[in-house]
């Protein structure tokens, strides 16, 4: 049996969050890690730096549990931190969820690495399903790609071989042509 990927959820309505919770479950083979806030997503991800999740959701407003929680703009920098010489984090996908419709916020967010910024209207959960799906076709084909560079390095290296053999048998048998 394999393991299920992860998803990591960080909505602060919790009504909101577990429907969103039990319909990417329902939709998708991954499993979903709710967090209230980005600091106890933050702290689960100091105590368990193993589990590492294939997608981050992330609401950008996450001040209604605790007033002075960060964003989720302020989450994000923090997990992808340029600065951490090793951080499994900076590759992976987040996407902001947000019940703004701000056109500033979103380019900014975008520009800092979010790959999506979808808004918590009637569309929300379908245009999520698209864009996660997105992701995974995404990784898909770049695990397409580098297995198909492998493969072509190996026939390269089988060529070359070929060639230095050839190169040989035809240095051989001009020899021996000019020795006779």
């Amino acid at each position: 049996m394999s393991k299920k990927e992860i998803i990591f959820l960080v909505e602060d309505n919790v009504g909101f969050a577990l429907s969103t919770k039990k319909g990417l479950e329902k939709e998708l083979d991954f499993e979903v890690i709710h967090f209230e806030t980005g600091e106890k997503m933050l702290e689960f991800v100091e105590q368990k730096p193993d589990v590492i999740p294939a997608i981050i959701v992330l609401d950008y407003y996450l001040n209604s549990m605790e007033g002075a929680a960060l964003n989720g703009g302020e989450i994000m920098f923090k997990l992808k931190n340029p600065e951490k010489r090793v951080n499994p984090f900076r590759k992976v996908p987040v996407i902001m969820l947000t019940a703004a419709n701000e056109l500033t916020t979103a380019i900014t967010l975008l520009k800092k690495g979010a790959m999506d910024y979808i808004l918590k209207d009637e569309a929300f959960f379908e245009n999520l399903l698209k864009t996660i799906n997105n992701i995974i076709n995404i990784r898909n084909y770049q695990t397409e790609i580098v297995m198909h560079k492998a493969k072509a390095d190996v026939y390269r290296k089988r060529l070359i071989g070929m060639s230095v053999a050839f190169g040989v048998i035809i240095t051989a048998l001009v020899i021996l042509f000019l020795a006779k």
